[in-house]
């Protein structure tokens, strides 16, 4: 089918690769979270460049910007956009926060309590404050400190900053009217794709200094600009993988194998029997934000029983977090996002017409 068709409200199973991918992150950090001998992340040995978690997130990014584009390019609701993107990320992400602050950390410091909230090393009012601003931070005092991952309470928050970074970069696009023009924004998408190559992502801002997410947010973005005339079937994934498999001695096989597995992800999201076994909710998210300080505190009590331990009951755990987080956070809070951006909407066509009936009384 097309990928417009493909894109249709139940006409995919985009959250299932999406609870995959989170599960995949948690399997990846219980390799350094609780380190055992003879045992290594089979992404990472396969590949040689990659490891599961890391895969994930790219798998994130190009879904993300694939769905998060064509809904942009499809309601064209920059007042929408804003507020479905931040009562999407933030609510859930903050929940995580201040439990992290207030509840996982006085239980497992090191400090007594009065030391633990009076730290100057690590404010706790810091990790609140920093992490809502997207200034990420990783410590509480005392927290952690004798576990073998460098005392983070929760190293997956860094991909956020980026997924923030994409859709500001995105909004900005639509804008200043670059989609406006098909070739414009192709032109723009095509630069993000390539230009990472021939610059000092480190001597930019930050938020290139992952360059290969947003070549995946990218990637996504442009598939969601010519949805209409993309046809997916199997020859073209086949495709995808005999040409990686041909150049797979390149310097570039690692971008045509995650081309190669993003639009393998697309056509079989499409199948009947990936739709048949479509989930009602996205616990992907919930799942992701609790994985790591989950496996931290696992390893806190249960670090001799082992990687295999850490990875299932880790997953375990975070998959009825991930409910928790939807049904009491997620789900809500993405409704009255959409409520916000629809008296935001109404108020500023009210002001827009009023200021449109001055102008019109003064030219008069």
């Amino acid at each position: 089918m097309r990928l417009g068709e493909l894109l249709g409200r139940n006409a995919n199973n985009l959250d299932v690769f999406r609870m995959v991918a989170a599960c995949m992150v948690i399997y990846g950090h219980a390799y350094a979270i609780a380190p055992q001998a003879g045992y290594s992340d089979w992404v990472e040995r396969l590949l040689g460049y990659d490891y599961s978690g890391l895969l994930a997130v790219k798998i994130f990014f190009f879904i993300s910007g694939l769905v998060v584009t064509n809904s942009l390019l499809s309601r064209r609701d920059a007042i929408a956009f804003v507020c479905s993107r931040f009562f999407r990320i933030w609510p859930a992400f903050m929940l995580v926060v201040v439990v992290s602050a207030l509840v996982i950390g006085p239980i497992y410091s090191s400090l007594s309590l009065v030391e633990y909230f009076s730290s100057r090393q690590f404010k706790v009012i810091d990790y609140v404050t920093s992490n809502f601003l997207m200034d990420i931070r990783y410590y509480l005092p005392g927290v952690f400190f004798e576990l073998p991952y460098e005392a983070a309470v929760n190293g997956s928050l860094w991909t956020l900053y980026y997924e923030v970074g994409a859709y500001l970069g995105l909004l900005l696009m639509f804008l200043l009217g670059i989609f406006r023009d098909k070739f414009l924004a192709t032109l723009a998408l095509v630069f993000l794709l390539v230009s990472q190559h021939f610059v000092n992502a480190d001597a930019m801002h930050p938020i290139f200094h992952q360059p290969i997410l947003v070549q995946c947010f990218a990637f996504g973005a442009l598939l969601a600009l010519y949805k209409d005339s993309f046809e997916l079937h199997s020859g073209v994934v086949f495709f995808c993988w005999i040409v990686f498999y041909a150049c797979a001695a390149s310097a570039f096989s690692k971008y045509l194998l995650y081309i190669a597995i993003f639009l393998t992800i697309l056509y079989l999201s499409g199948t009947k029997l990936l739709l048949a076994i479509k989930p009602k909710t996205d616990v992907s998210y919930g799942i992701y934000l609790w994985g790591f300080p989950v496996q931290q505190m696992l390893a806190y009590h249960f670090l001799d029983w082992g990687v295999r331990f850490n990875q299932v009951a880790a997953i375990v755990v975070c998959i009825g977090l991930g409910y928790l987080s939807w049904y009491l956070v997620e789900e809500r809070s993405i409704a009255f996002g959409g409520r916000v951006a629809k008296n935001l909407k109404a108020r500023v066509d009210r002001l827009v017409s009023r200021l449109s009936l001055k102008w019109k009384s003064q030219s008069a």
